[in-house]
């Protein structure tokens, strides 16, 4: 089977992270690298001196034949790059969450990689993992009852840099679309309560912490707290009418399950609900971006869909535009879809 090329566009920060985890592909080769900063580009060369080197992705595009093209930009920059990458021979995207600063150019890079018939994949890590997999698929067989509702909450704010993949997260574990969204954001960090920290004040300027409910078709409902004086690592809750799944991130790396033996709905009920072994898998670091670009080859081979589509990105992208619409409504809830006269609403994402 031929091998698979793969070039990269963006080699900072996360993307100078993402480059290595090609090493652990089957049948696929990180070929060639592009930006616009010369720095970037001798980083590149520093960190992979056999690899092709580029000043743009134009060029990049004009001089290689590749198979998959890895767009780790920050946002802003990602519109023009789509739309060339999708009109080349290109057979497939992986890029960087979050998908757009807006709905209405997420939609525009959506319709070209259909049309382009190129597979675009989000970097939403936290499907490839198999811990949060295995919290989805027993949820699914029934482990917490009939879903209900749940809560997350996580430090550092940014409802949409950061938020994009818990709120992801959340609508991959419970397997429902999102409906509505009611909330408020609250721009900058909390000097009084927390350390002030210059960048994250920059950044939360932008892209502010929030607080509120995300609403699903199944009924399900799920607590949001982003604010800025939130102090505790990632931390998930998922509750159902038989018991609970707590998903601790980051310092525990631990999830933890509580059940009763049969289901109820029985608001009086005292049933004891006790500790339970999940069986779920450990953390390994990496596993979730390899398991990704993995996942990509065999889309473009087989021509499987994704598991982070651009569809699924889209999505956890309107519950971020739907919080800032809901705040700047007094906390009116949202309902979701959000229509075509709110999908330009531009955010400052990184």
């Amino acid at each position: 089977m031929a091998e698979i090329k793969v070039g990269q566009i963006g080699y900072r920060g996360r993307g100078r992270e993402l480059a290595p985890f090609w090493s652990d592909v089957e049948g696929a080769r990180l070929a060639a690298v592009a930006d616009m900063v010369p720095e970037h580009i001798e980083d590149a060369r520093t960190d992979f001196p056999d690899i092709a080197v580029y000043g743009s992705h134009a060029e990049m595009l004009e001089a290689e034949r590749l198979d998959i093209v890895v767009i780790a930009t920050s946002p802003h920059f990602r519109p023009p790059i789509v739309k060339d990458v999708a009109a080349s021979d290109v057979r497939g995207i992986y890029m960087e969450k979050p998908i757009a600063n807006s709905l209405a150019e997420a939609d525009v890079m959506i319709e070209q990689c259909r049309a382009g018939n190129t597979v675009l994949s989000i970097g939403h890590q936290r499907r490839w993992t198999p811990r949060v997999r295995h919290v989805r698929d027993a949820i699914e067989d029934g482990a917490i009852g009939r879903p209900t509702h749940g809560l997350s909450y996580w430090t550092a704010g940014r409802i949409g840099s950061n938020g994009t993949h818990f709120l992801d997260m959340i609508n991959f574990v419970i397997g429902s679309d999102p409906v509505e969204v009611t909330g408020t954001v609250h721009h900058g960090t909390d000097r009084e309560h927390t350390d002030y920290n210059e960048a994250l004040e920059e950044r939360m300027a932008k892209d502010p912490g929030a607080m509120g409910q995300v609403r699903y078709a199944n009924g399900y409902r799920h607590l949001i707290y982003c604010m800025p004086d939130v102090l505790l690592p990632h931390t998930h809750m998922f509750c159902g009418s038989r018991g609970r799944i707590d998903v601790f991130e980051m310092d525990e790396e631990d999830v933890l399950y509580r059940a009763r033996d049969e289901d109820t709905k029985d608001m009086r009920s005292r049933s004891t609900l006790t500790p339970r072994d999940l069986g779920t898998p450990p953390v390994v670091a990496g596993e979730a971006e390899t398991n990704g670009y993995r996942e990509l080859v065999d889309c473009i081979r087989t021509g499987r869909p994704s598991t982070s589509s651009g569809e699924d990105g889209l999505m956890a992208l309107e519950i971020v535009v739907a919080f800032h619409l809901s705040s700047e409504a007094g906390g009116s809830p949202v309902a979701l879809p959000i229509p075509a006269k709110d999908r330009g609403y531009e955010m400052h994402l990184n």
